[in-house]
C-alpha cells in the first residue's frame, strides 16, 4: 500500500503492480531457437545469412544462388502471410519448413543438395523477417533489445557446433532440435499488435496481461492497450494502407531509407572475404586453422559482448562502434595483403586484426535489421521488411557474382581499403541519422527522425 500524507488527512491509494518482463523473454527465447538450428545448418550450405562464408570456393555454386533467391521471395511471402494469418502462425511455419529441409541432409547427392538449399532458403527468409517481429512486439520496452539480440548469439552458438560435432552427429542433433520446438510451440502467444490490426482488443488484452503476468484489469495492461490501439489508427488515418501512401509519408519513407543504407554497408562491409579465413590471411605462410576456429569464436564474442551492453548502451552506438572496429581491423589487414608480399614477421598482428574484424561484424551484422524493425508502426513493419529483406538478398547475390571480377581487378589489398572506407562511412551515417531505439516506442522513436536524404 501507498500512504499519501496531505494538511488535513491521509489517503491509502492502491500500489500499482508492474508485473513480469521475463514472460516475453522467455517466449522470444523460444522464437530464436530457429536461429540456432539456422547456425548448426549452415556448415552444409554453401551460402550463410552474410555475404561470405567460411568455406574457401573459387566461384558461386548454384546451391547458392537458389538459397539466396528462394530467400528473396520467401520473405515478402512469410511477412504478407503473418499480416493476414498472425505471428504464431509464422513461427510454425518456419519450423515445419527448418524440419522439412533436414529430410535431404540424408540423401548424398546432388539433386537433394539442391532441395536442401531450396529449402534453407525459404526458412531464411522467414527467420530474419518474421522472428525480429514477432519478439518486438511480444517484448516490454525494457527488454525488446536484449530479446532480439538474442538471436544474433543463438545463431554464432550455431556455427560453433561444427567444431564439436560431426556431420552425422549434428543431423541427428538437429531434428531432435526442430522437435523440440515445436514442442515449445505451445508456449507461444500470439502477437497483441497483430490482434490490434485485426481489431480484436478483447483478447489483445488478454494476451498483453499473460505475456505481462498482470491481471487484466492492471492500469499497466490498460494503457499498452490504448497505445497499440492509438498507434493503428494513427497509421489508419487516411484510409487504407498502400505503398503509394507508405511513399507519401515522410517519416516512413525516411526510416526506409535508414533501412536501405544500413543494409547495404553490411552486406559491403567485407564479410565475403574476412568470413573465409584463409583468404583473409592468404599471405601468411605457416598458420593453419582448417576449422576456423578464429572464425567462429570470434563471432561468438562479438555477439555475446552486444547481448550484454544493449541493456546499458543504445544500439544506436553499438552498431556504430561496430562500424568503427572493422573499418580499423580491414585498413590493418590491407597492408598484409600487398600482392607478393609474404609476411614473416609480426604475424600476430594479422591474426589479431582479423579477430577483431570478425569480433566488430559479430557485434553488428544483425543491428540494422533490429534497428529497423523498431523503428516502423506494426501496421507497416511486415509490408516493408519484406521488401528490404528481398532487396537485402538480391544485393547479396549481385555482389556473390561481381566480386570475383572486383578482386582480380584491382587486389585484395585494395578491396580491404574499400571495404575500410564502407564501413567507416557506415560508422559516421549511422551516428548521425540513425535514431536511438533502447527503451523507446514507436513514436518516440519517429520524433527523432527528421528529413533525411539518401547519400549522394
Amino acid at each position: 500500500m501507498v500512504y499519501t500524507v496531505n494538511c488535513d488527512r491521509v489517503v491509502i491509494t492502491k500500489d500499482v503492480e508492474r508485473g513480469s518482463v521475463w514472460r516475453g523473454v522467455v517466449i522470444a527465447l523460444i522464437a530464436s531457437l530457429g536461429f540456432f538450428t539456422h547456425g548448426i545448418q549452415t556448415a552444409n550450405l554453401t551460402s550463410t545469412a552474410h555475404s561470405g562464408h567460411f568455406i574457401n570456393t573459387d566461384h558461386v555454386p548454384w546451391s547458392t544462388t537458389a538459397l539466396v533467391i528462394t530467400a528473396a521471395i520467401a520473405g515478402p511471402v512469410f511477412c504478407f502471410t503473418i499480416d493476414r494469418h498472425g505471428r504464431k502462425m509464422g513461427i510454425f511455419i518456419i519450423n515445419l519448413v527448418q524440419g522439412a529441409s533436414l529430410i535431404p541432409l540424408f540423401f548424398l547427392n546432388d539433386t537433394s543438395t539442391i532441395i536442401l538449399h531450396v529449402i534453407a532458403g525459404m526458412a531464411t527468409g522467414g527467420l530474419f523477417t518474421v522472428c525480429p517481429i514477432y519478439i518486438q512486439e511480444i517484448s516490454s520496452l525494457k527488454t525488446k533489445g536484449f530479446s532480439m539480440c538474442v538471436t544474433m548469439v543463438m545463431t554464432a552458438a550455431g556455427y560453433m557446433m561444427r567444431l564439436v560435432m560431426n556431420l552425422e552427429e549434428r543431423m541427428f542433433f538437429m531434428v531432435a532440435l526442430v522437435m523440440f520446438q515445436f514442442i515449445l510451440m505451445v508456449f507461444v502467444l500470439e502477437s497483441p499488435s497483430y490482434l490490434m490490426m485485426k481489431r480484436k482488443f478483447e483478447t489483445a488484452s488478454t494476451l498483453i496481461a499473460k505475456l505481462r503476468g498482470l491481471d487484466e484489469d492492471n492500469p499497466n495492461v490498460t494503457k499498452e492497450l490504448k497505445y497499440l490501439r492509438e498507434e493503428s489508427d494513427r497509421a489508419r488515418a487516411n484510409g487504407r494502407i498502400t505503398i503509394r501512401m507508405i511513399y507519401r509519408n515522410k517519416i516512413w519513407w525516411d526510416s526506409i531509407k535508414i533501412g536501405l543504407v544500413l543494409y547495404t554497408t553490411m552486406i559491403l562491409c567485407g564479410s565475403i572475404v574476412f568470413l573465409n579465413q584463409s583468404k583473409a590471411l592468404i599471405q601468411l605462410k605457416g598458420y593453419d586453422d582448417p576449422q576456423s576456429v578464429l572464425v567462429t569464436s570470434s563471432l561468438l564474442a562479438g555477439s555475446l559482448l552486444t547481448l550484454i551492453c544493449v541493456t546499458i548502451l543504445d544500439m544506436k552506438y553499438l552498431l556504430s562502434l561496430g562500424y568503427a572496429i572493422m573499418a580499423l581491423a580491414s585498413g590493418v589487414l590491407a597492408v598484409y595483403n600487398q600482392v607478393d608480399l609474404e609476411v614473416t614477421s609480426y604475424q600476430w598482428l594479422a591474426i589479431a586484426s582479423l579477430a577483431t574484424l570478425l569480433f566488430g561484424y559479430g557485434m553488428s551484422w544483425v543491428l540494422p535489421i533490429i534497428v529497423l524493425t523498431q523503428t516502423l508502426n506494426f501496421e507497416i513493419k511486415a509490408t516493408l521488411l519484406g521488401i528490404l529483406f528481398a532487396y537485402f538478398q538480391l544485393i547479396k547475390l549481385a555482389h556473390a557474382y561481381t566480386f570475383p571480377y572486383i578482386e582480380e581487378y584491382v587486389g585484395a589489398y585494395t578491396l580491404f581499403y574499400i571495404f575500410a572506407s564502407v564501413n567507416l562511412y557506415g560508422a559516421v551515417y549511422n551516428l548521425f541519422v540513425s535514431p536511438n531505439v533502447n527503451g523507446l516506442n514507436v513514436r518516440q522513436i519517429e520524433k527523432q527522425i527528421k528529413r533525411i536524404p539518401l547519400p549522394a
